[in-house]
């Protein structure tokens, strides 16, 4: 028995996503990325005007996504497990707020 929690607890902690190591490897990916962005990525934070990338090196893969409206200045809605984020059209940022 004692084995076998030891066993499911090591399979859900590799199972969960390293988000020191998903930031780096991201930023790693993008050079180009100016040092204010990468600064808050690093730390977890967001800011208005970063891309749908900068989002998921900051905050990682949203539950799930919707994209397109008829109404409204923004094309897409992701949802992590306390907030909602709101990107126009463009793929930029434009706000977050708890669900």
């Amino acid at each position: 028995m004692r084995t076998t929690l030891l066993l499911i607890s090591i399979l859900l902690l590799t199972a969960c996503e390293n988000a020191p190591t998903r930031r780096e490897d991201m930023l790693a990916e993008h050079p180009e990325w100016d040092s204010k962005t990468v600064q808050l990525i690093r730390l977890g934070y967001l800011n208005q005007g970063m891309t749908m990338d900068q989002v998921k090196a900051a905050w990682g893969k949203p539950c799930w996504s919707c994209t397109g409206t008829t109404k409204g200045d923004w094309g897409e809605a992701w949802e992590y497990a306390t907030q909602m984020v709101f990107f126009d059209k463009s793929g930029k940022l434009t706000r977050w707020q708890a669900k």
